[in-house]
C-alpha cells in the first residue's frame, strides 16, 4: 500500500505530534508499505534523510489553502497514493480536499483534548473513514463533541523501543557529561519551556527538598517562551548549579539515562504525555499530574504517582516518597517499563494502523 502521511510542522518543530508522525513514518514502512511524508518545505529534505524515506515540502497557510491543496494532489497523482493520513487540525481540510479529487481514502489522527469545530465533525461524519485518537481522553472529547461512535479509533501513541532502550546507554557515560556525580540524584523533565507544562511548580517543589537533599540535582530538557522565568528563578533561589537547563536535545533517550526520577507536571490539558511513556520506557520511575490523558498511562503506585495539578506540596511529597524508597523507585520503574513493552510499543502501533487501514475492524487489538 502506498501511503502519504501529511504532517505539515514535521521538519520545523519536535513535539509530540512530531515525533508520533515520525514513528508511524517507520513503522507502517517496517511493515512493509511504501510510506511518503508531506511536511514543512525547508525542513523535508533532513527529515526524509533521518527516516529514509522520500518527503516532499508543502506550506499549508490555513484549511483553504489552494496551493496547498493543488501540492497534495500533485503527490498523491506522482507516487500513486492509496491512503491519505492527515496528522493534525491544520492538515485535515486540505488533506481532505486533495483525496477527494484523486478518489483515495482518506484518515484522521486526532492529538488534542480541546474541543473540534462543527465544520471537521461534519467533514469527519461524511468524508473521513475514521479518525485515529491517541488517547482515551481525546476520544471522550471527540465523542463528547458528536463525532460518529463508528468513526473513531483509539490507537495510543507509541515509543520506538529500539531506540529507547536503557541497556544500550551508558548513564555513567552522560552523567559525567552533565556534570553529575555519581551519588547525586537527578530530577529530570523533558517539555516545552512554558508555564502550563508546570515548569515553576517543579522548580518550587525542588526548592522545598533542596536544603533536606543536598545531594539533589534538577534537569530541565527542551526550549520555549518562559526560559527566562526559570532561569530568573533559579536565580533569585542561587540555585545555579544544581538546576541545569540543557536546551532543546536531539538525543533525548541519553538524557532519560541520565536521571533517576523523571516529572511531568503539567497543568494544563495533555492530550497523552509522551514524554512519560519516553520514560518509562527507560526504566525510570515517573510522576505525573492528574490531567488529560495522563491517568491513562500512569496508575498511581504501581507504575508511578500521580498528583493533583499546579501543587507545589503534593509534588514535593510525592519526590520525598521517591527519594525515601530506592527499592520503591526501583519497582516503580520496572512496572512501568514492563507496562510501555506491553501497551505502547512502535510494533503494537504499527499492528493497530495496519488493522485499521486493511479495514479489518475498527477496534485495535
Amino acid at each position: 500500500m502506498n501511503i502519504l502521511l501529511v504532517s505539515y510542522a514535521l521538519g520545523r518543530t519536535l513535539g509530540g505530534i512530531e515525533t508520533h508522525a515520525k514513528i508511524l513514518a517507520k513503522t507502517l514502512q517496517g511493515h512493509g508499505h511504501r510510506v511518503v511524508v508531506a511536511c514543512y518545505g525547508p525542513g523535508h529534505e533532513r527529515i526524509g534523510e533521518e527516516l529514509g524515506i522520500r518527503t516532499y515540502g508543502v506550506t499549508i497557510r490555513n484549511s483553504g489553502d489552494m496551493a496547498a491543496i493543488a501540492r497534495l494532489v500533485h503527490v498523491i497523482r506522482t507516487e500513486r497514493i492509496d491512503v491519505v493520513i492527515a496528522n493534525s487540525g491544520r492538515e485535515y481540510w486540505p488533506c481532505s480536499v486533495a483525496a477527494k479529487l484523486c478518489g483515495r481514502r482518506i484518515f484522521f489522527i486526532r492529538h488534542q483534548t480541546d474541543r473540534i469545530r462543527s465544520t471537521t465533525r461534519w467533514l469527519i461524519a461524511h468524508h473521513v473513514e475514521a479518525v485515529v485518537a491517541v488517547s482515551g481522553a481525546v476520544r471522550d472529547v471527540l465523542l463528547r463533541d458528536g463525532v460518529p461512535a463508528h468513526k473513531v479509533v483509539l490507537i495510543p501513541n507509541a515509543v520506538p523501543l529500539e531506540r529507547f532502550n536503557p541497556d544500550r546507554i551508558n548513564a555513567g557515560d552522560v552523567r559525567k557529561e552533565l556534570g553529575i556525580e555519581p551519588t547525586d540524584i537527578l530530577i529530570g523533565t523533558v517539555v516545552k519551556l512554558h508555564t502550563g507544562k508546570g515548569i515553576l511548580e517543579l522548580l518550587h517543589a525542588f526548592t522545598v527538598l533542596a536544603e533536606r537533599y543536598p545531594a539533589l540535582k534538577l534537569l530541565y530538557v527542551g526550549d520555549g517562551p518562559d526560559r527566562g522565568l526559570v532561569e530568573q528563578e533559579i536565580a533569585a533561589r542561587n540555585l545555579w548549579g544544581r538546576v541545569m537547563l540543557a536546551g532543546p536535545r536531539n538525543d533525548i533517550e541519553r538524557m532519560y539515562a541520565a536521571m533517576d526520577i523523571f516529572v511531568l507536571a503539567s497543568t494544563c490539558d495533555e492530550a497523552f504525555g509522551m514524554v512519560l511513556i519516553e520514560a518509562m520506557a527507560m526504566r525510570k520511575p515517573v510522576i505525573g499530574t492528574m490531567v488529560g490523558g495522563i491517568p491513562s498511562i500512569v496508575e498511581d503506585g504501581v507504575n508511578g504517582l500521580l498528583i493533583a495539578p499546579g501543587s507545589v506540596e503534593a509534588l514535593a511529597a510525592g519526590l520525598k516518597r521517591y527519594l525515601d524508597d530506592a527499592s520503591f523507585r526501583e519497582s516503580i520503574a520496572r512496572a512501568g517499563e514492563r507496562m510501555v513493552k506491553y501497551s505502547f510499543s512502535d510494533r503494537l502501533l504499527g499492528d493497530r494502523f495496519e488493522q485499521l487501514l486493511s479495514g479489518k475492524g475498527r477496534e485495535p487489538r
